[in-house]
């Protein structure tokens, strides 16, 4: 008669192992999801690594690691795949580390990546959802485009360029640590006994005028009516940092001023950057403005070494925004870009497999 008890504890067994399964690996299961870039261009990859660790003494026969991509990466360099997964076996007490490798596809900011792990015990009657901690802040710089737009201006000798054989000493840029043969007077005594180390003024000519490039995001008026369409913010980006690689070729900066949030700011960023800071910064510039234009002009005009010569992009049409300008001593270049034009069809995510290796 025994043999007749076989059948049913092994169904009690079939129906306890997911309970035991859950209660075992609950609250001993945790992951992290990294990268190990913070910006990229588009086209280049970035590695995205998961980090899935088993504290329990309970092997996990099936573990399934999935990522959604938002629109901004792809896992293929040259279409759109936006999600992919990977399973796997995690033994007690151990780490599985996966990655996942992904391509820059769109200029702006990478969020939200959504990361879902969930945990099975082989048989397929329990899939115990496991929350990943997100630690990838990305962002995609614009693209690197010309001058679609060329102007009938000359930079050369524009920007502020630093010479060491004829510093103007009226104009003093940073200091910098000694080297041998700077002269004793360009010594910064303050900033020396400051800093524990002897530094020097670093001077630059000021025979020309330097240039303020202004990027606009508002769209409407009032400005928090309405946003700013992706594709012509994306437009605008584009085309600034093409100017201000035009402008900065001779190894100056230009004055960069926004209204567009950028990251964490929510108010008006103004700031003198080279090439690569101002794609740093659009690369994480969003279609929402933080306040009009005008309030963006008066606090670029108000600063004591604002340019007097401004290059606007700006999706509204000048108007009698540039007749406020002339009045406050700016010469201006506007710029307008209109609505972007609707495209036939539309972009679908496609889901793959990737291959991992734990």
């Amino acid at each position: 008669m025994t043999w007749l008890w076989l059948p049913l504890l092994m169904v009690l067994a079939v129906g306890l192992w997911p309970l035991a399964f859950a209660r075992a690996v609950s609250g001993r299961v945790e992951g992290t999801l990294t990268s190990d870039r913070a910006e990229l261009e588009p086209g280049d990859e970035v590695r995205l690594s998961v980090a899935l660790v088993n504290r329990s003494f309970m092997p996990i026969p099936l573990a399934k690691v999935e990522i959604e991509l938002p629109t901004q990466l792809s896992f293929h360099r040259e279409q759109a795949v936006r999600i992919g997964h990977v399973s796997l076996a995690v033994l007690p007490r151990r780490q599985a580390d996966i990655q996942f490798t992904a391509y820059g596809w769109r200029r702006g900011p990478a969020v939200p990546i959504q990361v879902r792990a969930a945990l099975g015990e082989g048989m397929g009657l329990l899939d115990l959802d496991v929350a990943l901690e997100n630690r990838v802040s990305l962002a995609v710089r614009p693209r690197h485009k010309r001058l679609e737009r060329p102007l009938r201006l000359a930079p050369t000798g524009w920007m502020t360029r630093e010479t060491r054989a004829f510093p103007d000493e009226t104009a003093l840029r940073s200091v910098r640590p000694y080297t041998y043969g700077d002269p004793v007077r360009h010594i910064h005594w303050r900033a020396s006994a400051r800093l524990g180390q002897l530094v020097v003024k670093e001077f630059f000519t000021t025979e020309a005028p330097d240039w303020a490039i202004v990027l606009s995001a508002q769209a409407s008026e009032p400005y928090w009516l309405s946003g700013l369409h992706p594709d012509t913010l994306d437009a605008m980006c584009e085309q600034a940092l093409a100017m201000a690689r035009w402008l900065t070729r001779g190894g100056g900066r230009v004055c960069f001023a926004t209204n567009a949030a950028c990251g964490n700011r929510r108010r008006a960023s103004v700031a003198w950057l080279s090439a690569d800071g101002v794609a740093s910064l659009l690369a994480h510039a969003q279609p929402i403005a933080t306040c009009d234009f005008d309030a963006l002009s008066a606090a670029l005009a108000r600063s004591a070494s604002s340019p007097r010569h401004w290059i606007v992009l700006s999706p509204l049409p000048a108007r009698d925004a540039g007749a406020r300008l002339s009045r406050l001593g700016v010469q201006v270049t506007w710029m307008s870009f209109g609505p972007p034009l609707e495209q036939e069809g539309q972009e679908f995510a496609r889901e793959v497999s990737r291959d991992a290796k734990p």
